[in-house]
């Protein structure tokens, strides 16, 4: 056995270039899981009837993929071969599908050439594992590779799990290989649901452009324009009417103005007139009183000469003074008698006030009355223009049929939209590599403490966990077991059950020894396990009684779940009769339970189950391969697409996937005829109660205490 990991690692090798992967796949490739559906709880992904590998990341894109346009990170759940989305945030119109990068690469031929000292997988791959005693579950606590044989529902998980979670609290790195629900988590981020939501308003723009351009074929914008310009010049002259009404009466009242004003004017300008000569004498009563001025100035000068002249040319100065004063004496006559018919300054200066406001107010009433008048004549000839364009009975149709349709507004929007398409353009695209940046590692798994996987995980070379728990061994190849449990630095239990259904070879890689003893075989078989009583017998195996599924070797009992058993219950096997008739696929699944399994003998048959079940994501359907591993309350096994006959270790596995009810649909009487040992033989044996499958399918659940237990 000293080569054994050589051999093991050629074995795989020669099966992975079988298949199609001698060269390694990056993981950074990725994978369309398929479109959303939208479902009560959310968007999910159906993937029922396949089996994905480990999920790396999972993005939300368009059908070019992640890298040719937005790609939005999402976390996730696979559940039963449903994939359940969180809520995702904004999403771009064109993300409609869910692309994952996948574990996909095989790493055992990797794992056993770079194994180094793996003491425990030497002694595995001899069929020696260390000597099994005690409790099975202090397995997992002591040094050493063991095994655990359990059936169908015996808690090997259950014994797994609480293990690892227990190691890892004690400060253990742990390993486990479990077949269980797959999650991954997505971190929140502002920036990257800005950039979404940024993105989702481009592509609500990019897919509104094409339907407005649909939805506006055949509509003329300049018709449609040109007869809402002559119904809104109606529209407009009605109002026009009523401003003109306005504009009339305050020409009115400019007229009327204006009339007073040219009245007031004609008085003012009779009252001034009429106060000509008292003006004219006021007039000279002012120069006749400048030039007594004067005149009482010549005097007091005269006097003054007389007085100082002594002798020689007085008497001429005296006679100067004597014509002065008869001067002076003529102009108070003569101003007395002026003023007696001259009118006074203040009233001479009142009606000159009063001619001036006259001459003011004609004017600004005239130029009131004009600018009445001009805007009366305005509305006049804008009335008389609108009026000359009225629309017809056919104007009034179209308009009121495109208004009705929406589609000015429509024009209007496709306008904006074609202005900014090519600014939008470049910006999609600075927003998608925004985006894909800020996803990079948003996604991230769930594992908590413990490293869980579905595979022997690829790492460094030297990567080693102080304890390996492998469960579901029994339908594992022996390399992936053996590459597994190299890993452990000096703890490994091997847990499984060696009826499940076994690793699946092409028919050309069958009649290879190599490759049939370590990719067809498993660690049970190697170590000469095949039966119940190998198990028992076996020095480094424990073995696992309880169950707590249905079983059809004892319908009537079913044990509680662990070593020790948690109390009994009744379990139930029902055979849905056909009586020969076609079955009803949709009637059938309507009346299961929620979160109810079918399991269909062949992807043929999962195909037309999964055709029929449409939108109840919560039914689990596949074949017994698929749904290796899981556990319902409520299981129907189709017996009506194929007897199973070539199938018997898969309809082993199928029928006791059941924790309460397992649903047989068969054909009664083909039952009878069975030969005893086969699939059919096997239901005949267990006695299960028949009832037939009318069109309401099978019939609904009666009421129980026991919430886990669902019953016809």
């Amino acid at each position: 056995m000293a080569n054994w990991r050589h051999e093991a690692a050629e074995a795989v090798g020669t099966e992975t270039a079988h298949n199609g992967g001698a060269q390694p796949q990056a993981e950074d490739e990725w994978h369309e899981l398929g479109p959303l559906r939208d479902s009560d709880d959310g968007p999910v992904v159906d993937l029922r009837g396949r089996r994905v590998g480990r999920l790396l990341d999972v993005r939300i894109a368009g059908p070019d993929g992640p890298r040719e346009g937005a790609a939005v990170p999402v976390g996730v759940r696979l559940r039963h071969g449903v994939l359940w989305l969180d809520d995702p945030g904004p999403l771009p119109a064109e993300c409609d599908r869910a692309w994952a990068r996948i574990a996909v690469t095989d790493h055992r031929a990797t794992t056993l050439r770079e194994l180094g000292f793996a003491p425990l997988a030497d002694r595995l791959a001899a069929g020696k594992p260390d000597r099994a005693h005690g409790d099975p579950a202090r397995a997992c606590f002591l040094p050493g590779v063991r095994l655990i044989h359990g059936g169908p529902g015996s808690g090997k998980t259950t014994l797994l799990t609480e293990a690892a979670d227990e190691l890892s609290r004690q400060g253990h790195s742990v390993l486990l290989l479990s077949r269980t629900e797959q999650a991954l988590s997505c971190m929140p981020d502002p920036a990257r649901l800005t950039v979404q939501q940024q993105l989702a308003d481009l592509s609500a723009a990019e897919t509104r452009l094409p339907e407005l351009r649909e939805q506006l074929r055949g509509f003329d914008r300049t018709a449609y324009d040109a007869v809402r310009r002559r119904i809104d010049d109606q529209l407009r002259a009605d109002d026009l009417e009523g401003q003109l009404t306005t504009a009339q009466r305050d020409y009115d009242v400019a007229a009327a103005d204006l009339a007073q004003a040219r009245q007031a004017l004609r008085r003012a300008r009779a009252a001034w007139e009429n106060a000509a000569d008292g003006r004219r004498k006021l007039t000279e009563v002012r120069a006749l009183t400048a030039r007594l001025a004067d005149v009482d100035a010549e005097l007091a000068r005269l006097h003054l000469r007389v007085e100082r002249r002594p002798y020689r040319g007085k008497n001429r100065d005296r006679k100067a003074l004597y014509r002065t004063e008869r001067e002076r004496d003529s102009l108070h006559q003569h101003i007395g008698a002026c003023r007696e018919e001259a009118i006074s300054p203040e009233r001479a200066s009142a009606l000159d006030s009063a001619l001036s406001d006259a001459h003011r107010s004609l004017d600004e009433a005239a130029r009131d009355e004009s600018e009445a008048y001009t805007r009366v004549q305005k509305l006049h000839a804008k009335i008389a223009q609108l009026r000359s364009t009225k629309p017809s009975e056919q104007d009034m149709r179209f308009h009121a049929e495109c208004v009705h349709r929406g589609l000015p507004d429509m024009q209007t929007e496709y306008d904006d939209l074609m202005r900014s398409s090519s600014e939008q353009a470049a910006r999609r695209g600075q927003l998608e590599e925004r985006l894909w940046w800020l996803g990079d590692g948003a996604c991230v798994a769930t594992d908590g403490p413990v490293h869980r996987c579905d595979t022997v995980p690829h790492g460094e070379a030297n990567a080693r966990f102080d304890v390996v728990l492998i469960d579901d061994a029994g339908s594992r190849p022996l390399s992936e077991v053996l590459a597994a449990v190299g890993l452990a630095r000096h703890t490994a239990v091997v847990a499984g059950d060696p009826d499940s259904p076994q690793p699946w070879l092409g028919p050309e890689l069958r009649d290879d020894a190599a490759v049939r003893r370590w990719c067809g075989a498993t660690v049970f078989s190697h170590c000469g396990i095949r039966t119940a009583d190998d198990a028992r017998t076996h020095a480094g195996c424990y073995v696992l009684t309880a169950s707590r599924r249905v079983s059809l070797d004892r319908a009537a009992d079913v044990d509680g779940a662990g070593t020790g058993g948690a109390g009994r219950r009744d379990g139930h096997v029902v055979v849905l009769d056909t009586a020969g008739e076609s079955v009803r696929h949709s009637g059938v699944l309507t009346s299961l339970p929620l979160g109810s399994a079918v399991i269909a003998p062949h992807r043929t048959a999962a195909a037309r189950w999964l055709e029929a079940a449409g939108r109840r994501y919560d039914l689990a359907i596949g074949t017994a391969r698929t749904m290796h591993g899981e556990e319902f309350d409520t299981v129907l096994v189709d017996l009506v697409s194929d007897d199973w006959h070539a199938r018997t270790r898969a309809f082993a596995s199928a029928t006791s996937r059941a924790r309460g009810t397992l649903y047989l649909l068969a054909d009664a009487a083909s039952l009878a005829d069975a030969a005893a040992g086969t699939p059919l033989g096997r239901v005949r044996a267990a006695g299960p109660e028949v009832r037939a499958v009318g069109d309401s399918g099978v019939p609904a659940p009666r009421a129980t205490t026991d919430p886990a237990v669902v019953a016809p």
